[in-house]
Formats: C-alpha cells, sequence, structure tokens
C-alpha cells in the first residue's frame, strides 16, 4: 500500500470466493490519495451521519501536520470522499511523527475520541471535549509513556481496544516494533465515578439504584440552573445500548428511570450521567 517514500491509499474487494482483488486507489475529490511512508488508515464515522469516513496518520516529516480525516460525501456503501481535513487541538494541527490513529469513545462519555500509536512508542489520550458529531480536543495525556531509547511498544504502536477479561473497562492491545502482541489491561478501580475530571464542579447526582437491577433503574439529578442532562448506558463492548434520557432538564430535581427490556441479559453495565461540562460513571449491575 505504501511505498518507500510515498504511496497510495489502496481499495480491496472481496469476491465470491473469499479472494482479494484489487479494486483501485481510493481517491478525494477525484484525485488518488498519495501519503508518505508509514501511513496507517482507519475506517469510522467521524461526523456521526451515518457513512463511513477515512481517518489516516502519516510520517510526518517534512509535511505540516500528519493526522487527516476525509468525510465521505457519498453513500456509505459507495463513499466520496471531500479534501482531506487535518485534526487539530486546541485550534492547531497535530505535529506528532509517524503516527497510528483509534477514534474511539474510550472514557464511555458518548463521544468518540482520539488515540494515537506514536513515533517516540507512546500512546497518546487526546479527550473530546466537543460532541460526538464535531470532536474538539484541546490536550492529551499519555496512556503509555514515551520510550525513545527502546521502542519496544512500537514506531508507532498499532493498536485496538476490547474488554479483554469482560469487566466492562477497554483494555489495550498492541504490536511493538518487533512485532509482539501485549496487552495492558485497564486497572480502573471500581467505584471511581470521576476517571476523568472535567470542568464545572461534581456531577450533581444524589441517587443510583437499585444495584443489582431487576426491574427498573432509578437515577436521581439535582439542578441548580437549567441545563443539558444526558443520561446513557453503556455494554461490555463499549457501545451505547440505552439512552433514558438525553435533553434541557429544568431546575430542580431530575428523576430518570431505566427498565431494561428483554434484549439485555444479565451482567455489568456502565451508567454515564452527564449534566452540563461534568459527568459521573458508575457500574450497575442487570439481574433477570
Amino acid at each position: 500500500m505504501v511505498g518507500e517514500r510515498l504511496g497510495y491509499l489502496t481499495l480491496f474487494l472481496r469476491t465470491e470466493t473469499g479472494a482479494l482483488t484489487n479494486a483501485g486507489r481510493i481517491q478525494s475529490n477525484g484525485i488518488d490519495i498519495m501519503t508518505s511512508n508509514n501511513s496507517w488508515p482507519r475506517v469510522c464515522d467521524w461526523n456521526n451521519d451515518g457513512r463511513k469516513d477515512l481517518l489516516v496518520g502519516q510520517e510526518g516529516i517534512g509535511l505540516p501536520c500528519n493526522v487527516f480525516v476525509y468525510l465521505n460525501q457519498g453513500a456509505d456503501s459507495a463513499p466520496v470522499f471531500a479534501d482531506s481535513t487535518p485534526i487539530l487541538v486546541n485550534g492547531i494541527p497535530i505535529n506528532s511523527y509517524r503516527c497510528a490513529p483509534v477514534a474511539q469513545d474510550l472514557d464511555l462519555d458518548g463521544r468518540k475520541d482520539l488515540v494515537l500509536g506514536e513515533w517516540y512508542s507512546s500512546v497518546r489520550f487526546y479527550r473530546n471535549v466537543g460532541t460526538d458529531s464535531n470532536p474538539v480536543f484541546t490536550g492529551f495525556v499519555n496512556l503509555v509513556p514515551p520510550d525513545p531509547d527502546s521502542f519496544l511498544n512500537g514506531n508507532p504502536p498499532r493498536l485496538c481496544f476490547a474488554d479483554w477479561d469482560g469487566d466492562t473497562r477497554q483494555d489495550m492491545i498492541t504490536c511493538d516494533y518487533y512485532g509482539s502482541v501485549f496487552l495492558r489491561r485497564n486497572i480502573t478501580p471500581t467505584g471511581v465515578d470521576e476517571r476523568w475530571p472535567v470542568a464545572g464542579g461534581r456531577c450533581p447526582v444524589i441517587g443510583w439504584g437499585p444495584n443489582p437491577v431487576t426491574d427498573e433503574a432509578r437515577f436521581d439529578i439535582a439542578l441548580e440552573r437549567p441545563g443539558p442532562v444526558r443520561v446513557s448506558v453503556f455494554g461490555a463492548d463499549g457501545r451505547v445500548i440505552a439512552t433514558p434520557f438525553q435533553g434541557s432538564a429544568r431546575a430542580g430535581n431530575l428523576r430518570v428511570t431505566w427498565r431494561p427490556d428483554a434484549l439485555v441479559p444479565t451482567g455489568v453495565y456502565l451508567v454515564s450521567i452527564r449534566v452540563g461540562a461534568t459527568c459521573r460513571t458508575r457500574q450497575i449491575q442487570v439481574l433477570r
């Protein structure tokens, strides 16, 4: 896919026999997309419009930035990509070499975040402080610290996230520079409500329960002023399975209820309650 210095993004299609056939180069505005060496594509719905977009990290050496998104202006089954748009942090294009990007709602607040395997073998987490359809990033934290001496985590780390051990937390799987595959378990302590502190103070949740849930869960929120509220329930794979409440609420006490339907099996789920810029999460168990 990528040549010695420059290369093209190439599309392969699976035939009826299961074999892959070269379907041609992927284009933007009718022109073949050309990337630098060590490029890394990801398919995701970046702007939440139900159509697959293309997220690309590339070498970045000698280029103004190295993480782009190509928005799909065609259909989900027949993508047509517009010009590339650089991913911005504090209004400035990302300037970190050789990035392998992943779009993932890692803090389970209902908004996709950006995770980068990066040049110095580190893994960077950029928390989305905008919306799911219009991500906004202001900074990053290292999930894996830089290792500029040995690069054993990869250069860059190729990574993905999954609930590997069934505890509802997203674990990290990476490939290192020499081809080894590593599992990094998420060991966030159970019961920690605000794993990613945000501006605006504590989320005014005054009641959760019952836990475990057999019929109906109730969440009581005390609002000092009117504002947006969103209550989301996530499954073990990190996907939203229910949104009991999303909208503007008046000042005062708000009770939100969730009755798990027959498609929700016995298990552990994560409930996220966001009020304005604050968010709390808690595990809740469903018993049938």
